[in-house]
Order: C-alpha cells, then sequence, then structure tokens
C-alpha cells in the first residue's frame, strides 16, 4: 500500500535496508509469495531488478541508517511526490523507531536514551553467514540443546533446593547454544520445535532461547548481545516454577479467568528469583519483567509504554505471543505459522512493535524451520532448513503421501533442486499447517 512515507526508487538506486512495499506491477505477476520485502542482499536488488524498473520504498519501516538516511533525503528533494501527485511529508530518520502513537501515550515525551537504544539494536552491528550446512551443524547443535536441557533441569533443581542459580555457568552454556546458532540457525531452531523433553515448561524455555538468539542473529547483534538474549529467554518464565503444576504448561487461551489471574504471577515470582542473584545482567532482569508489558500501556504487571520498555524485553514479547499461538493441544490446534505472523502484524498496533514484528516475520521465514507442509501432490512434508535467497523454496522432508498415511522411508528434497512431483509438475508448497495437522508428530519421522 502506496502512503505518505512511500517514494519510488528505481531499482538501480536500491540500498540494503530499504523495504520495498509496493512495485510498478501486482505481485502476483513476479514469484513473491508474499506483498513487502525487506532488502537483505545484493541478490534481493537483482531479484527485484528482474520484474520491475522501479519499486515504492517505505521509509518507516526501511531498515538500516543509511537506506533511511538516502530516503530522509529523497523526502525533501522538490522531485519527491507521492501517488497523489502531492510533495511528501517530511519524515525524521529516526521516526520509524518510535512507538506507534494512541490516544493513551500522544504527549508523553519519548526518553532519548531508550529511543535511541532502539534505534541502534535495528542498525545492523553484523551480518552473519552460514559457515556450514543444517545438516552438518546437527550433532554440534544437538550437544549444545541437551546442555541448555541440562542446565535448566539443574536450575529448577537449586530452586527447589533454595540454592542460587550459578550464572557463570549459564552464561557458558548458552555460549555454546550461540556458537551453533551464528553458524547455522537452522539446525537449532528444528531441534526447538520437534525436539522434547517431556517436560512442557522446559522445552518452552528452550524454544524461546533459540528463537530469541536466531532474532538476534538476524538482527546482527555482537556475540555478547546474543547471550543476553539466549539467557533472557531461558529464564523469561522461571516464575512459572512456583506455580500450580496443573496450570503450568497450559496456553493463555485454555486458561479459566482465575488461573489467568494466577498465572500472572509468574511474573511477581520470577522477580523474586532473580532478585536473590547479584551477578544477573540487567538485560535478562528486564526481559524478565516486561516480557508481557505493551507499548501501549495495556500489558501487566506494570502498565508500561513503549519507550519504558527495554528492546530485548520487545523482542520477547513478540516471540512468546508467537509460540503462543502456534502452540497445540490436544483440544484446541494451534494456528498455521503464516497466520500467526499475519496475527502478529495485525495486532502490533496494540501493543507489539511493529518493525520488530516485521524483522521476526523475516528471521524465521514464511515456512519456519520445523513445520509442517503441504504439496501440490497432497504429501505433507517437513521444513528442514530454509534457502536463504529462495525462502519459499527450502529443503523437505515428505512423511506422507497425498492420503496423508506415513511413507516407510521419507524422503528428503531440495525444492530448488527436486525436479517433478508423481504428477508430472515441479514440487510446490500449497500450504503450511498447524502442529499436529492430521494427527501428524512430526517429532517421531526426524528425531
Amino acid at each position: 500500500m502506496i502512503s505518505d512515507s512511500t517514494i519510488e526508487v528505481s531499482v538501480n538506486d536500491l540500498q540494503l535496508g530499504m523495504y520495498v512495499s509496493d512495485l510498478d506491477r501486482p505481485w502476483l505477476e513476479t514469484a513473491y509469495p508474499i506483498q513487502g520485502i525487506l532488502i537483505q542482499s545484493q541478490h534481493d536488488i537483482n531479484e527485484l531488478q528482474r520484474y520491475c524498473k522501479h519499486v515504492y520504498v517505505d521509509i518507516d519501516r526501511s531498515e538500516s541508517f543509511a537506506a533511511r538516511s538516502h530516503l530522509s533525503s529523497t523526502l525533501h528533494h522538490p522531485q519527491a511526490v507521492s501517488n497523489q501527485g502531492k510533495p511528501l511529508a517530511s519524515h525524521e530518520p529516526s521516526a520509524s523507531f518510535h512507538v506507534t502513537s494512541t490516544a493513551s501515550d500522544r504527549g508523553k515525551p519519548p526518553k532519548l536514551h531508550e529511543t535511541k537504544s532502539l534505534d541502534s539494536l535495528l542498525q545492523r552491528v553484523n551480518t552473519y553467514s552460514d559457515i556450514c550446512t543444517a545438516e552438518q551443524e546437527i550433532p554440534a547443535a544437538t550437544k549444545a540443546y541437551n546442555t541448555v536441557s541440562m542446565l535448566f533441569s539443574d536450575i529448577n533443581t537449586n530452586l527447589e533446593c533454595n540454592i542460587q542459580i550459578n550464572m557463570r555457568v549459564a552464561h557458558e552454556v548458552v555460549d555454546t547454544l550461540r556458537e551453533s546458532i551464528i553458524r547455522n540457525p537452522d539446525a537449532a531452531l528444528l531441534l526447538a520445535q520437534l525436539k522434547t523433553t517431556g517436560k512442557e515448561l522446559y522445552d518452552n524455555a528452550i524454544k524461546t532461547s533459540v528463537h530469541l538468539l536466531a532474532f538476534g542473529r538476524h538482527l546482527g547483534l555482537p556475540h555478547k548481545e546474543m547471550t543476553i538474549l539466549g539467557l533472557g529467554g531461558l529464564l523469561m518464565d522461571i516464575g512459572k516454577q512456583r506455580l500450580p503444576k496443573e496450570i503450568q504448561g497450559k496456553r493463555n487461551i485454555s486458561l479459566a479467568p482465575n488461573e489467568r489471574k494466577l498465572m500472572k504471577q509468574h511474573i511477581a515470582y520470577g522477580e523474586e528469583i532473580i532478585a536473590q542473584l547479584t551477578d544477573a545482567p540487567e538485560e535478562v532482569i528486564k526481559i524478565i519483567l516486561q516480557h508481557h508489558e505493551r507499548e501501549n500501556g495495556n500489558g501487566y504487571p506494570s502498565g508500561l509504554y513503549a519507550n519504558q520498555l527495554h528492546p530485548y524485553a520487545r523482542m520477547a514479547a513478540i516471540i512468546d505471543c508467537y509460540e503462543e499461538l502456534i502452540w497445540g493441544e490436544s483440544r484446541m490446534p494451534g494456528m498455521k505459522p503464516f497466520q500467526a505472523l499475519k496475527e502478529l502484524k495485525d495486532n502490533a498496533q496494540n501493543g507489539l512493535n511493529y518493525i520488530l514484528v516485521e524483522q521476526f516475520s523475516h528471521c524465521i521465514g514464511m515456512f519456519p524451520v520445523g513445520s509442517l507442509v503441504e504439496l501440490n501432490s497432497g504429501e505433507i512434508a517437513i521444513v528442514l532448513t530454509h534457502n536463504r535467497t529462495q525462502r519459499f523454496l527450502p529443503q523437505i522432508m515428505i512423511i506422507c503421501d497425498a492420503q496423508k498415511k506415513p511413507y516407510e522411508h521419507p524422503a528428503t528434497l531440495d525444492l530448488r533442486t527436486a525436479g517433478k512431483n508423481p504428477g508430472g509438475v515441479a514440487y510446490v508448497i500449497v500450504d503450511d499447517l498447524p502442529q499436529g495437522a492430521y494427527g501428524i508428530d512430526p517429532k517421531k519421522y526426524y528425531l
């Protein structure tokens, strides 16, 4: 959609960090499965040059400082006009990183240092490239995953015995997982989705830690900051250990009103636990205290507004919401991953940071690793690893035939080079599926 913050840019002038919101032709005439592209590589620019002569770039959703500076200067140029032929309004380069104004927070001046912290978070420090394939990384990722699982088990045992958490050991363990994710995030993401300890809280803690580490890698954060995110994800819901066991593993949507009120106490319990530690990083404490706060002030426990929230807590809030949406139960299936991302974007105005939601959607892709998809042959497959330049053509494992019956010997395919399916046409993913679709448990096919 073309708006007052959108300008027309020649494809030859595109830069990394620009967000392309519209094309000079219908999206359906291109190979793009969704509308909107964040330019992250020269390949993205080359692909757009195949289809378009000019595109429309949204300054408010563009990422890098260089891109926004370029766009801002263009906006002030007398030749810059909107699609209505009117001069475009002036925008401050940092406007996209301020909160969305709501009726309740208009007039509240942003705190400069807090606004800058989100701005700097979105200015890429590093660009990580895959050092190995996901298949090559699986053994190391499995070892790191098991070590983190043991750490979380030790943490819970210590809590039951009133023994302090050893933060030095926790840092070292999360560092091991971080290094695996830096080499190739798909291996850990696949394990987080498919591997289970049999304990819901353990699995959710590790999954959140992996997602936050992958998100930090996507944003190009330094190693030390990624460790903070991984540690924050692991301890984010530590207070749930003090809740009644019958509600610990429930989705929020499944809770009765009295249970929901009790569930909210996990923040206070988490604060009590972390307050006993003298060496807990401040950012980890912020993640624990603020991951249920919302930018419009409607979160809990303190009803904080956007500029009062730590950027890492805002990232954690997005992942917490995403995992809640896709989480399936026996009586209530979760959402499809693509629906969940759309839900996050639609509701971003109500409390999540839109720019970070957009970045997270690019991080995990249209078909997240470990998710189930249906092919045009009717067969069901697990997404094993992403193709970084063609995210809608991942590597998959086909586990069920067109009648949804399990194959005795599942086949692994790279959709870029898979050739034709049994019907004589090229393999294409036609749908993503919720967890547990058709009664399928992907864990038993891969792990």
